[in-house]
This record gives structure tokens, sequence and C-alpha cells, in this order.
């Protein structure tokens, strides 16, 4: 696959891993954020979103809406570069352990949140025993498993409230011992919603926290949250470090429910950066042929599946089903050809990924049709097909469900709703009852990113995956884990996506670019596949 500048690399991590302290900048000539030389400062511009999931805690953040705009409100210990693939460290001053397992992180001195409160060790430390509490029931909680003591954050009645192996040492230490190596602890507190500390002012009132955020980022809120109009952020002029301090004065979200409906507003000259639905891509090429901005976004798209329910239990439906999809057609025909046929769970942009891992990933309608109709096929011969409708994915979703009425003799029904109460839906792992769409951006470029999160024992194995076959694919991640290096640690992560694969556990649909079009009022508009849009950098020329 086609791989742009934008792409990331994986650096390897070894054990006796040490992070150096960058800057971003030494004050010459560079302007703030990182931009071109020649991108201007100041002005406002706007970007067209849908409502976020949530912003306090930042761990109920593990959707890309809320997570853009985490990633301008908190500054976390150390981010992906997306140009040269480096981890460039941010509150971090440094980051090392001898063997993975015992982790020592000091932090920069001077930074604030956006009340004046330090962000000081306590602050990281607050956030992660918020987040790892499991009555608090987080969403990103799964993420801390490994720290020592996790466990006994868990259950109905905890034995304790603070991760054992979690201590602020002192004002500007975080010591944190994980119960068994795992060299891409860095990796994973790159991604934002996770690594952003949190304020006290913030834990003692979340439910205000979440409406008008308290963060330590480069931009703040300027005011409430207004839920499903606009999020309005303005340059944070106490930031400590002003060579990342960011361009803009301010960038407004406007939160649509409709990709379509956003991109008239594109077009009507209301909104300055703006991702359309895929029917109006094609005008868009012809309309505003040097605004557009289209990179390989690392997002993987598929279809899960409720295991807890009888008709997806044999494992033949689940490959029929999969083997009647006519991706590249879908792709072609409807999708404007901005995707390429997923044939692995593991995104081309990491290692470990494979061209032809799938072996049921490719359209046999006559091989499908024999395995549907041997294993008995679905009672009632009706699918209910499960999707968020503000994601521009009906006409996609519209033929693909056609395609398995012509090839399988199933009839159809839609259950869609607005991506919030979708979510809280597959969290019930009752309510939904037949394929549920769902998309991924990596939070971190490691295939462990791939796997664990989405299938492990954490809030997104929403098929309720389990027995032999899921402990397999549990020990097999915990072996890649344990490798010095993620490289050293392939051959195991892609055994463990051939568990997923031989068991038919998704059924991966395509691999996508991010298409965006740009106003002639920014520049410097750029994507990183874990940053997604690089907004601080973004210049107003008017």
């Amino acid at each position: 696959m086609r791989r742009t500048k934008k792409w990331l690399s994986l650096v390897p991590l070894t054990l006796a891993l040490v992070l150096a302290g960058c800057s971003g900048g030494d004050g010459g000539d560079e302007p703030p954020g990182g931009g071109e030389p020649d991108a201007q400062a100041g002005g406002a511009f706007s970007v067209s979103s849908s409502e976020p999931e949530a912003f306090a805690p930042t761990s109920n953040c593990y959707s890309s809406d809320c997570s853009q705009i985490i990633n301008l409100v908190w500054t976390g210990l150390l981010q992906v570069d997306p140009e040269t693939s480096e981890q460039q460290l941010q509150m971090a001053e440094s980051i090392e352990s001898e063997d993975g397992q015992h982790w020592t992180i000091k932090l920069k001195d001077g930074f604030t949140f956006h009340n004046g409160e330090p962000v000081d060790a306590a602050s990281f430390v607050r956030s992660w025993n918020y987040t790892a509490y499991g009555p608090n029931a987080t969403q990103l909680g799964f993420f801390l498993a490994n720290v020592e003591g996790y466990d006994d954050l868990q259950g109905e009645k905890p034995k304790a409230k603070e991760l054992s192996g979690l201590t602020a040492a002192d004002d500007l230490t975080i010591e944190i011992a994980l119960t068994k190596p795992f060299s891409q602890l860095p990796l994973v507190l790159s991604y934002a919603p996770l690594g952003a500390p949190m304020a006290q002012a913030c834990l003692d009132d979340l439910k205000a926290c979440n409406e008008q955020p308290i963060g330590n980022g480069p931009y703040e809120f300027s005011e409430p949250w207004q839920h499903n109009e606009t999020i309005t952020l303005a340059k944070y002029a106490d930031y400590a470090d002003q060579d990342t301090a960011g361009l803009a004065d301010e960038i407004t979200f406007k939160i649509y429910a409709d990709l379509k409906t956003a991109y008239r507003d594109f077009q009507a000259g209301s909104l300055d950066i703006v991702t359309p639905d895929p029917s109006q891509t094609p005008q868009a090429r012809t309309a505003y042929p040097d605004q557009i901005l289209e990179v390989d976004s690392g997002s993987y798209a598929y279809f899960g599946f409720p295991l807890y329910e009888e008709a997806f239990s044999d494992v033949r439906i689940r490959q029929a089903l999969s083997m009647a999809i006519d991706r590249q057609a879908i792709i072609d025909r409807v999708l404007d050809g901005r995707f390429i046929p997923a044939l692995d769970v593991i995104s081309p942009f990491v290692p470990g990924s494979r061209e032809d891992a799938c072996d049921t990933c490719s359209y046999d309608p006559e091989a499908a049709k024999a395995l549907f109709d041997e294993a008995g096929g679905i009672p009632g011969n009706k699918i209910n097909i499960w999707f968020n409708n503000d994601g521009g994915h009906e006409d996609w979703v519209q033929a693909m469900a056609q395609g398995w009425k012509n090839d399988l003799g199933l009839d159809y029904e839609f259950k869609s709703q607005p991506f919030t109460p979708y979510l809280a839906a597959l969290d019930t792992r009752s309510t939904v009852d037949g394929p549920y769409r769902l998309g991924w951006l990596p939070d971190y470029p490691s295939p462990q990113n791939y796997l664990d999160p989405l299938y492990g024992a954490g809030s997104t194995n929403y098929g309720d995956w389990k027995g032999p076959e899921h402990d397999q694919f549990l020990e097999l991640v915990a072996e890649g884990d344990a490798a010095a290096t993620v490289e050293e640690g392939l051959p195991a992560y892609q055994a463990a996506a051939d568990v997923v694969l031989d068991n038919q556990i998704v059924i991966p649909l395509w691999f996508g670019k991010t298409f965006i079009v740009t106003s002639e009022n920014v520049e410097n508009v750029e994507y990183s596949p874990t940053n997604q849009l690089l907004l601080a950098e973004v210049g107003v020329t008017s």
C-alpha cells in the first residue's frame, strides 16, 4: 500500500529505554506550534465535528471527536511526531526503565492547569487512579491493567482505591511498577485521553469540569460546551511552552449530526475544515482541487458480532457473512475509492500487518452460500444490522446489506442511532442482537493497539468474546507485550491476530484514508494517524 510522508513508523523501544527531553523549538525563526515558517499566527478558524463523548474524566473519551479536542486542551507526557516518527516528550523530562517493568518519569517544571493549579506528579497519579478504579467504570481503565494493584481496584467492593504500583515520589517524579515487563508503556501513555493529568478542582467537580474542562494544554475552553452546537477554544495565555503554544487565537468546533450538512455549510463559507460525506467527495475533488488533504489515516473499519447471540455462535455463519461482502465494489461505487480492503486486523501503517492474513475476507458468494446453508442459516432468515447514523455510513451499509440479501437470501433491518447512545447500547453486552459497525483509529503506533483494546478483556470487547480461543488470544498478546521490543513481539502479535481471524470474531472491512477539504482561510493543515488533525499548527490567512 502506498504510504505518504504522514505515515508513522514505529521507533523500537528497548528494555533499557531512555527518552530525553525535546521541547520542539529553540526560540529561533520557527513560529509557535511548530508550523511552516510562513504560517501566520493569530486569527480564528472552524472545524466540523460530531458530538463528543466526554471530557471529564478524559479517560471516558474513547472516540475521535473528543480525543481531537483533548489533544489541544491537555498536554500529556509525550506524543509521536507525525513527520519524524520520533517520540517527543511534552510534560515528561525523561521516561526511563532498566527492565521494562519498573519505570521512572521525570516531569518538566512550570506547567499549570488553566485554573492556575501546578501540573505535578500528583496530578498524573490522581488521573490514573481515577481511571483504574473499577466503580468509576471509565472507558480506558483496562489500559492500566498491568500496573501493580490494578486487580485490587476492581469488583463491586474493591480492596483499594489507589494503584499500589503508582507513586508520586516527589513533585516532579512518577514511579510505576508493572506486574510484568511491557516495553510499550510510553506508547500507551502517548494516547492523549489516557496520558492527560487531572486537576484537583476537576476531581472535586467532574460534572462542571466536563462542561468546561480544566486542562493544561495550549488551548482552553472559552465558554462551556454548547452540546450539539459548538465547542470554542482560545489560546491559554500562560501556557509554559510557547514554542508549542499553537498559532490561531481561537478554534471553533461546529457539531453536526450529518456529514452532508457540514459540507454544505463549508460550501456556504461558514466552515473552514470539513470531512465530507463519501457521496460528496467527487464534487469536492472537482470544486476544490487545491484545497484537499487526502492521506492514509490508520483507520480500520469492521463489523463485530454479538457472540452472546445463538444465531452467531457458529463460526461458519460469521465466515459466510464476511465472504458475502464485495469490499472492493463497495469501495469503488459508494466510497469514492478512498479505502482498501482489509485482509488483516492490523493496519498497514504499523509493523506486523500482513496483506494476506485473512482467508475469508475476499468476496466469494458461492462459498459463502455453501457455508451459510451448511450451518443452517440464521433463524427467521432475517438479520438486524447495527450502526451509528451520524457518520456517513448509511449508503455503504445499505450496499453491504443488499449483498447479503442477494447472495445469502437474508432479509435485514437497520438499527441505527447517534454515536453516543449507540456506544451505550454496545456496552450493555445484551441490547445489540446483530452485527455492529465500528471503526478504529490508533491510539499509539503498535500492533498491540489493534488487538488488546478491541478484543481483550477491556470495555471494547463488545461482542463478549470468551472461552478457550479467547484465552489463547490473551496469552499470545501477553507474550508480545513481554518482548523486549515491538519487533521481537511481532510473531506473537501476528499469531494473536490469526486467532481473531480464524474464528471470525469480526469482519474486517477496509483500511482508510482521511479526506479533508479546507477553506482558503487556513493553511498548513496536516494529519497524523495518532494525533488526527494537527490543529495547533494551522495558520489563518485572513
